[in-house]
């Protein structure tokens, strides 16, 4: 409470500076959500696709709550400051440190320290060379919601004016991923982590596109050399009110340590695609998509082909579908509860080839509707072990997740808050079966409902 009280005080104190002061303007934005979960098949970490004959799986529900606010401070017309702050951050309600509400504090996922931590902090600088962020900065999304995570880093970006021309654009950025300067040991104290990155956009009325790349230089275990290369591309093209939308990435690298023998899966070499095409027709909206993840057949060799394990997943910020995207459930959305907790490591491992239909209808001004279908299979049903047997799976294994089924609905309450409830129902495939002669897959559902505030 005390931490909550201070940030409170310290906002309050510089919108009174701000206020009194005619060189600053400030302001405040930010969301409160509260959510429910009912899971009919759960270990409390994502859903269960497998019942042991004559056991019926626990339901798991439960609530939890987000308060983000969003301090901006305009110091002059060359200089801003940009804040985010978290007081709750997916906060599942009666989950404190000792199970007691009144004596502890809300945990949060991304602090150790209780209800209050600062998720973003930079100063955007308009300079003669271009625009520049410096501080924890937002890392996690480019181009379409594919793959973006709710990430930040702390880092340099720069849009450079001297190499923007008309719909062109560039972007850099240098990140900190890990610094061991602070080791007392000099022999650690170079074994750092850290990022580079180079964008190109291109951007019009019709086309938004983008190319990237990104090295990352991992040298914080000792006597090891880790690097890693992203490349990506990305385009949306409108014509008419018809769209076509998509992302492909791929990733490389290797992990080389001095005096062992080369690691089995220590080379990453995976690949991710989206594309998705659709339509507006008044007030509805539809779409097909197609989502792959690689996956690794392979545990003994050096690649690790397995994109979801690598790259947390189709990211945290891309939920177009409840169950198999959707946050908690342990499926292909790493958030909160992993990427893989539905079949204990496997859907992270086998990848996907994913295929949806999706429609919203606007019913009104204030109710939305809407509807999913899709069907999902593992790009790799199988693991070998290299050695005639399986890391994961077995001889015969059926590549089908299944097929997905889902309905919302979200509706305006006021202007600044929003009811939605949601309900996912997955018809699993025989990839669960625990064996090639067990029928043990079972179909699971979930209910969502959440009351979301802007202001």
């Amino acid at each position: 409470m005390k931490k909550i009280l201070s940030a409170v005080a310290a906002l309050g104190l510089v919108a009174g500076v701000a206020s009194s002061a005619a060189a600053l303007d400030f302001s405040v934005s930010g969301t409160y959500s509260i959510t429910g979960n009912y899971l009919s098949d759960s270990n409390g970490s994502g859903l269960i696709v497998n019942e042991t004959p004559g056991v019926d799986n626990a339901p798991d529900s439960y609530w939890m709550h987000t308060f983000q606010i969003n301090p901006v401070m305009k110091v002059n017309d060359q200089i801003t400051m940009f804040s985010q702050i978290r007081l709750a951050d997916n906060s599942v309600w009666g989950n404190q440190t000792n199970g007691d509400v009144a004596t502890s504090p809300m945990g949060a996922v991304d602090s150790s320290t209780g209800d209050v931590y600062v998720h973003q902090l930079y100063m955007q600088y308009m300079s003669p060379i271009g625009k520049f962020q410096m501080g924890r900065v937002s890392s996690g999304a480019w181009g379409t919601p594919f793959l973006d995570n709710d990430s930040r880093a702390d880092g340099i970006k720069w849009w450079p004016s001297m190499l923007a021309s008309g719909p062109w654009s560039t972007y850099f950025a240098i990140t900190k991923n890990t610094e061991m300067d602070a080791q007392t040991a000099n022999t650690v104290a170079n074994q750092d982590s850290d990022s580079y990155e180079g964008r190109v956009y291109y951007k019009d009325d019709a086309l938004d596109a983008g190319i990237r790349y990104a090295y990352t230089n991992n040298q914080t275990a000792a006597a090891t050399d880790a690097t890693r290369s992203t490349y990506g591309l990305y385009g949306v093209y409108k014509f008419s009110n018809y769209f076509v939308a998509t992302e492909i990435v791929h990733l490389d690298g290797s992990t080389d340590t001095d005096g062992v023998a080369a690691v089995a899966g220590g080379d990453p070499s995976a690949e991710a695609g989206l594309l998705e095409v659709g339509g507006q027709f008044d007030n509805l909206s539809v779409a097909a998509a197609y989502v792959y993840l690689s996956g690794d057949d392979n545990s003994s060799d050096r690649d690790n082909d397995a994109f979801a394990a690598l790259n947390n997943g189709t990211g945290t910020e891309f939920t177009p579908l409840y169950i198999l995207t959707g946050r908690g459930m342990g499926c292909l959305n790493a958030d909160i509860n992993g990427a893989d907790n539905i079949s204990g490591g496997a859907v992270a491992t086998a990848g996907t080839h994913t295929f949806a239909l999706l429609a919203d209808y606007k019913a009104s001004d204030r109710l939305s509707l809407h509807g999913a279908i899709a069907y999902a299979m593992a790009d790799e049903e199988t693991q070998s072990n290299g050695a005639g047997g399986y890391t994961f799976g077995y001889a015969g294994r059926d590549d089908s997740y299944g097929w997905e089924y889902d309905l919302g609905a979200a509706y305006k309450l006021l202007d600044n808050l929003t009811y939605e409830a949601h309900f996912g129902y997955l018809d699993t495939g025989d990839f669960f079966n625990s064996s090639a002669t067990a029928n043990d897959a079972t179909n699971v559902y979930i209910l969502t409902h959440s009351l979301t505030m802007t202001f």
